[in-house]
């Protein structure tokens, strides 16, 4: 069994994270990868769907993508208890083989959502294993601008898959063509993840029991520890209320602004674009910086974006607005990240990570239902203004925990 790598794995503070750490490097090529082929996959399959199947058929196709992610904990006991190289190349491997058997058959409905959830399930397992390396790969003053590069590829789901996927759609194999490109990212993916230390696990394996008896243990730890509890709950609160843009922003830019569907092109592209242009700029700028101060720099700037929404008179302030929010969200997650990642052992962190996964899909859903009562109710205006107001909230529940946190504490 190898041992983790000493902490000299990481660059030194001058150096390129990529250039100067090829396993971090092949870590962030391959979950690029990765992404991008998710975002085809999606795309691809709505796209598939629509027509053949409707707007019912769309909805349970995403529904089985999404409903796996609820079981986080479980995703995250299991990504403590095994090695992560191994764990990360075998759910690559099984991912291949279940989109390469949906590009193949491109089947019927009931059997290809029982697809899709299985591949929902190896992203579950995937994502807290992948989070969970970067402490391990990366010297402690550049956790921050190594989430930021883990933020850059996460925006790749949002601006490059979608488009690759019209495009192989529309070339000659069509669907068949798209997914077919998406197995071969998988494949890739687990390839770049041979450039990964075999790293065992922390957990003595002696130690190790059954995986629901380790999921309550990593549940108990969360419940034990105030400032991680803060964390997971701030997260779900968060995303609640910021994700009723999700559903407000259609409706602000059709019926109220009148701007159609290029407007809401425009503001939803915005907000992609501000994600993008923050995690660029915090590669450099997180630095050296308290991880606490970005998350609250980020919760201002989300809250400040969708309260601007809800005034906004014109389309151009609405996609500047975006802007803000999508900055703020992503420094978000680099905030949330570097956090965990300072504060939790090795042996719970895979669990902590996914038990945020969990609340941040729980959150989502919660505000998909309420934000759709809200802009029936109230509008979109007065929806986006009370989403803002809640989002500000959520620092009175996150400065005063973790204002007490030490700065630059390694977790043992």
């Amino acid at each position: 069994m190898v041992e983790s790598p000493p902490s000299t794995v990481g660059p030194t503070s001058r150096t390129s994270l990529l250039r100067g750490n090829p396993a971090f490097r092949s870590l962030c090529a391959s979950r690029a990868v990765s992404l991008i082929g998710d975002g085809i996959a999606t795309t691809a399959l709505v796209l598939l769907v629509a027509p053949r199947d409707g707007a019912a058929g769309v909805g349970v196709l995403l529904l089985a993508n999404a409903l796996p992610k609820l079981g986080g904990p479980l995703a995250g006991a299991h990504a403590d208890r095994v090695q992560t190289r191994r764990l990360l190349i075998g759910c690559d491997l099984a991912s291949a083989l279940v989109i390469g058997l949906i590009a193949v058959a491109l089947p019927p409905l009931p059997v290809l959502v029982a697809l899709v959830a299985v591949a929902g399930i190896l992203a579950t397992i995937r994502n807290p294993a992948g989070r969970s390396l970067v402490p391990v790969l990366v010297e402690l003053p550049d956790r921050a601008p190594a989430n930021a590069v883990f933020g850059l590829t996460r925006t790749l789901t949002l601006t490059v898959g979608p488009g690759l996927a019209g495009i192989l759609a529309a070339a000659p194999g069509g669907f068949h063509t798209a997914l077919a490109v998406d197995a071969a990212t998988f494949v890739v993916s687990a390839l770049l993840h041979t450039g990964l230390p075999a790293i065992a696990p922390v957990r003595d394996p002696a130690a190790v029991t059954g995986i629901w008896a380790e999921t309550i243990e990593g549940l108990r730890y969360i419940t034990a520890h105030r400032q991680i509890l803060v964390l997971v709950l701030s997260l779900f609160l968060l995303v609640a209320f910021a994700a009723v843009d999700n559903v407000a922003l259609v409706f602000l830019t059709g019926d109220v602004l009148h701007t159609g569907p290029t407007g809401y092109g425009l503001a939803s592209s915005a907000f992609g674009v501000g994600m993008l242009l923050a995690s660029l700029a915090s590669v450099r700028l997180a630095r050296g910086r308290s991880p606490i101060a970005l998350l609250i720099v980020a919760v201002v700037a989300t809250g400040a974006g969708t309260v601007v929404n809800g005034l906004a008179p014109v389309l151009a302030v609405v996609v500047a607005a975006q802007l803000i929010a999508g900055a703020g969200n992503a420094v978000e997650n680099i905030g949330y990240d570097t956090i965990v990642q300072n504060l939790v052992p090795r042996p719970f962190i895979g669990r902590v990570f996914g038990t945020m996964g969990t609340a941040a899909q729980l959150g989502a859903a919660f505000a998909y239902a309420a934000g759709s009562f809200l802009v029936g109710l109230i509008g979109a205006r007065a929806t986006f203004l009370v989403a803002g107001v809640g989002t500000f909230a959520v620092l009175l529940l996150l400065v005063p925990v973790l204002g007490r946190q030490p700065r630059g504490d390694t977790p043992t």
